[in-house]
């Protein structure tokens, strides 16, 4: 029987073709699984690894599980700034006052003080809220970790408030470069996030399966790292704010020291609104992420939309991250909201609004 070499050999090179690109395939499709579980590990732990890279200490990275060993520690700088009260800019008063702090198990934290005066507004930035005009806040978030992009923020107008990362190895004297600077400041609060335990949020972060004396301690340890701010800022992607039993504690002692608390609007969390309205919490929404897309486009996009949504409802909140693209966008765009009709506002200005 004849056989045709061309037709065999086509077939041949047709079964090989086949294997080698399903062996291909299979070979990258592993290595980008590989990839993105360990790029999950670090790059959720970067404010750790943030944190150690410049303090010079050394934490340790689980790839099991992605939990971190290693704690945050003091450095020079921030002892040092520990020393004297923080005299603030621009009408900001001194901060700590004694009468509104007091020694917890982890250090020095925010309470009510018993003549009624409220932390959040006694730190707060000093503005006239008597003009009806529409108020938009903006507030960065995990500043501190960074020196280069914390310093380009510190540049920015005055009427921006600045969240630090408790996880920041100097948080003590950059909150009080910014409040000597005339900003006012919030310290961010880690939360149990959606992908928990691959994204972790670090020794101190909150997460639902802690007894509620752990809770305590680790609110009261990120309370204590820095003086002389309003509030505290949930992460954007958090988790545990969509169970309402397991924030109750957290929220209702954030409120009786009297200190606002920070979430963002999803509908996840329209149970926690609830629960805040209901129990008339210090507690405020987020409308937005303005560079959750970090293109120049997008985060121009966003803020068109939140200044929209600010002439609509009164008042907006966006939450901003050191990029570049972020910092150079809202320098330009904070110079167009007068010719717009709205003003940026801390946000103590839009809580004096909603809990006058």
């Amino acid at each position: 029987m004849a056989v045709d070499v061309k037709v065999v050999f086509k077939q041949y090179l047709k079964k090989y073709t086949v294997g080698v690109c399903v062996w291909t395939l299979a070979t990258v499709a592993c290595g980008l699984l590989i990839l993105s579980f360990v790029s999950k590990i670090f790059f959720a732990n970067h404010i750790l690894a943030q944190q150690a890279f410049d303090s010079g200490q050394r934490i340790i990275i689980h790839i099991s599980s992605g939990e971190v060993e290693g704690n945050p520690r003091h450095t020079k700088n921030e002892e040092s700034a520990d020393a004297t009260p923080i005299i603030g800019k621009e009408g900001l008063a001194p901060a700590p006052l004694s009468s509104i702090t007091e020694q917890s198990d982890k250090g020095l934290v925010p309470v009510a003080a018993k003549d009624g005066t409220l932390p959040w507004k006694y730190y707060a930035r000093p503005y006239d809220i008597k003009e009806k005009r529409p108020l938009v806040a903006i507030v960065f978030t995990n500043l501190g970790l960074s020196k280069s992009l914390t310093e380009d923020v510190l540049k920015l107008p005055h009427n921006f408030t600045l969240g630090f990362s408790p996880y920041a190895g100097d948080a003590k004297a950059w909150t009080r470069k910014a409040r000597e600077s005339g900003f006012e400041s919030l310290v961010d609060i880690p939360l149990e996030p959606e992908e928990y335990p691959l994204s972790d949020p670090g020794p101190y972060g909150l997460i639902e399966d802690l007894s509620s004396n752990e809770t305590a301690a680790r609110l009261h340890w990120v309370l204590s790292r820095f003086p002389g701010y309003v509030g505290v800022l949930g992460s954007a992607d958090e988790k545990l704010t969509a169970n309402v039993n397991a924030m109750r504690p957290a929220l209702t002692e954030l409120t009786a020291r009297g200190v606002l608390f920070l979430y963002l609007k999803t509908p996840k969390n329209t149970g926690l609104a609830d629960f805040i309205k209901s129990h008339a919490l210090y507690a405020l929404g987020v409308d937005t992420v303005i560079d959750a897309e970090i293109s120049t486009s997008a985060i121009e996009k966003q803020l068109q939309d939140l200044t929209e949504l600010a002439k609509k409802q009164g008042t907006a909140i966006g939450i901003a991250h050191s990029y570049p693209p972020t910092i150079e966008a809202l320098a330009e765009w904070s110079g167009s909201l007068a010719a717009q009709g709205v003003e940026l506002a801390p946000v103590s200005a839009v809580a004096l609004r909603t809990f006058p």
